[in-house]
């Protein structure tokens, strides 16, 4: 029975649609435009069905819903454009063309995607390190937090994307740049947190502490940090969109590969069908880190689940 209804249900009759769609159905389109093959996107739309069948495992109701919403969006682009040619090809292409982009381009995809990943990795790991590491120390001294807090609020209103052109302007290589932005789009957020947290920690784990004559270090390191780990990796999900929303757009500043700059290059010669594909892989590769952030907060905080 299990088998039947992840087989027989919403998501599976649109999967058909689609793939009958796709593959046997003529395109009015191909009069005017070339339509590429298509088999990219015929595969692309059943590994998103995959995707969501493994997911049935955990949250069907949801899983389904979302697999529903998913493929009748396809559905809906791929009958509007290529087989009805109801919009504007221009400027919004044919599925099949798109999805065709990670085939025939995948090459220059990847390095970007190598290139980005690690720019953003560098920048994200050093703000992560300075901003826990220096907002338990300031956090731990009242006097030091009293001072510190109200500056560190006045530089964060200010959001990154604003002085990162100049900093790729001023910067001696666009790297460094790129990590700075980062790490300044990311630090003060988890900064103000953690002085915040260590301010407010439960004053009864401080005074058995105390009691136990616990060292400075100790306290911490071995006490205050583990009490945080959980808040700190759910504000790493929301950093993380941040980072690669302020990577992006530094890459599309002054960068010469990367995901951000592949989707500059295609906007400036007007090829929207590789930009769109780029902004579906970068949203593909946000939604790969945060799923490998929320199984490293499921293996560190296990008591939390």
């Amino acid at each position: 029975m299990k088998i039947v209804k992840r087989i027989v249900n919403l998501p599976a009759l649109f999967l058909l649609l689609l793939i009958a769609l796709a593959l046997f159905v003529p395109g009015r389109m191909n009069a005017r435009f070339k339509i590429q093959e298509p088999y990219s996107f015929v595969t692309a739309v059943f590994l998103a069905w995959v995707f969501f069948q493994i997911k049935l495992n955990k949250n069907p109701e949801a899983a389904r819903d979302v697999a529903s919403i998913v493929l009748l969006f396809l559905l809906v682009w791929d009958a509007a454009v290529t087989k009805a040619d109801l919009l504007p090809f221009v400027f919004v292409p044919a599925p099949e063309n798109v999805f065709h982009v990670f085939t025939s381009d995948y090459k220059m995809i990847l390095s970007g995607f190598v290139r980005s990943l690690f720019l953003l990795l560098t920048g994200f790991v050093a703000s992560i390190i300075a901003g826990v590491g220096l907002g338990i120390a300031v956090g731990w001294i009242p006097r030091l937090r009293n001072a510190v807090l109200p500056i560190a609020k006045v530089i964060s209103s200010v959001p990154a994307l604003i002085y990162s052109s100049y900093l790729v302007v001023m910067m001696p290589t666009f790297t460094i740049a790129s990590i700075f932005v980062i790490f300044c789009g990311t630090f003060w957020i988890l900064f103000m947190n953690m002085i915040q947290r260590v301010g407010t920690i439960d004053q009864r784990i401080i005074n058995t502490a105390k009691i136990l004559n616990v060292k400075t270090g100790t306290m911490l390191f071995k006490i205050i940090l583990p009490y945080s780990l959980p808040h700190i990796l759910n504000d790493m999900t929301t950093i993380l969109s941040i980072s690669v929303m302020t990577l992006t757009v530094a890459e599309m500043i002054g960068a010469e590969r990367g995901m951000g700059f592949y989707v500059r290059r295609s906007l400036d010669y007007g090829n929207y069908t590789q930009s769109i594909a780029g902004i579906i892989f970068i949203a593909l590769v946000i939604t790969a880190l945060n799923a490998a952030l929320a199984l490293l907060r499921k293996k560190l905080i296990k008591w939390s689940y």
